[in-house]
């Protein structure tokens, strides 16, 4: 076997591979010798059917089945054995590569178009400067958590009306009231009771935990934010130039059926910019050594989905449930992929929040509740015709491949 590379751009590239006898014949013969040894045709015993009828029923088909693994698994060897950093997939050559006749041919000769990952490097410094919300808890949303919190803590009044509550089976419709709740008084059990293990003991601290708590669950939308516009800026400020008219094709051919050559064309500056900043993603992975283990997602698992659970004091029979539980939603690879692609933007959230220029700014809910509805059509999670999942654990260094 022969295989040859020859440049037809900066970033493209045809792949010539010369498959003669020697090198599939050998295990054709293998095949047919099995189906010979198997096949059942009327007229021959099991194990006794002549081989030259056999090469006429299935030859055809076995050198066929044969020639593309053979092609298959000698090109990626190929791409892999060269280190090619190549985008999308080969790409059969639509003028070079003509009719195969197995019937007649012995050598084969197929030709392949590769496009490649171009080199560039990533502007990750403070010079690239993003907003960072924060929302500022304001003394009335804290005002209606405690007073939520306190009915939710209180104890129920007596009933006004003793007669009723004495024998309920003969009170009119009308008699019946919603119970009414006194609210808890402000004081260090019901502070304790709201934050167990805190020791607060005046309302000045309570209320100042109540603000750290909200700011904390507001964080997370924050963030989601904040990083949408940070890699929103890594793609602008990061000069990548793509093959455009392999990434096309390849977009199509990958695609078959629900984008038209029109639709890619007209929409090929989105797919380009998604593109550009998977590739961006994979370099601050693997240039950072970011990465996520089994291990990673069974805490994760453990920590929010048995966070009620108190596993330190549970006896080794219980902790043997909790790892079922765990061992059992590990089965699902969506939900475990989904953890996966959470963990791998937790950590790329973390690199940006230190290499980046942040500018904080606060807001009230309502301003940010406004700017996240005006940005949301920009938001970087689009719908695009390729995969932007990590792969799990390890073969998530060879996702562009």
């Amino acid at each position: 076997m022969n295989i040859t590379r020859e440049n037809t751009g900066e970033l493209t590239a045809i792949v010539k591979v010369e498959i003669e006898p020697a090198d599939y014949s050998e295990a054709v013969d293998k095949l047919i010798s099995d189906y010979k040894r198997k096949a059942n045709i009327p007229g021959f015993r099991p194990g006794h059917v002549p081989t030259g009828l056999v090469k006429k029923m299935y030859g055809k088909a076995i050198l066929a089945e044969e020639v593309n693994k053979l092609l298959s698994d000698k090109l990626m060897n190929y791409i892999k054995d060269e280190k090619l950093e190549i985008l999308g997939n080969p790409l059969p050559n639509l003028e070079k590569n003509s009719a195969i006749d197995f019937e007649t041919q012995t050598s084969f000769e197929f030709y392949f178009d590769l496009g490649f990952t171009p080199e560039f490097s990533i502007p990750l410094s403070e010079d690239i400067e993003v907003e960072h919300l924060e929302i500022t808890v304001s003394e009335e949303m804290i005002d209606k958590y405690i007073e939520d919190t306190r009915k939710r803590f209180g104890k129920p009044i007596p009933s006004d009306n003793p007669e009723s509550e004495a024998n309920p089976e003969t009170s009119a419709p009308a008699d019946i009231q919603e119970p009414e709740t006194e609210p808890a008084p402000l004081t260090p059990e019901f502070f304790n009771s709201v934050y167990p293990g805190s020791d607060i003991q005046n309302e000045t601290d309570f209320r100042e935990q109540v603000r750290m708590d909200a700011g904390n669950g507001f964080s997370a939308e924050t963030d989601k934010m904040f990083f949408n516009e940070a890699t929103e800026a890594l793609v602008k400020n990061t000069q990548i130039q793509l093959p455009d008219t392999f990434m096309k094709r390849w977009l199509f051919e990958n695609n078959e059926g629900k984008y038209s050559v029109e639709e890619i064309e007209k929409n090929y500056s989105s797919f380009a910019e998604s593109m550009k900043w998977q590739l961006i993603e994979n370099k601050l992975i693997r240039e950072n050594q970011i990465e996520v283990k089994d291990e990673d997602i069974r805490n994760y698992i453990r920590t929010f989905m048995l966070r009620q659970i108190n596993q330190e004091d549970a006896d080794p029979e219980i902790q043997k449930t909790y790892d079922s539980i765990v061992d059992a939603f590990m089965q699902n690879k969506e939900q475990v992929q989904r953890i996966n692609d959470q963990l791998y933007n937790a950590r790329l959230l973390g690199l940006f929040k230190e290499k980046l220029g942040l500018k904080t700014r606060q807001v009230s809910y309502e301003e940010f509740i406004k700017l996240a509805t005006e940005k949301q059509p920009h938001d970087h999670d689009h719908d695009h015709p390729h995969d932007h999942a990590h792969e799990h654990e390890h073969e998530h260094e060879n996702k562009e491949e």
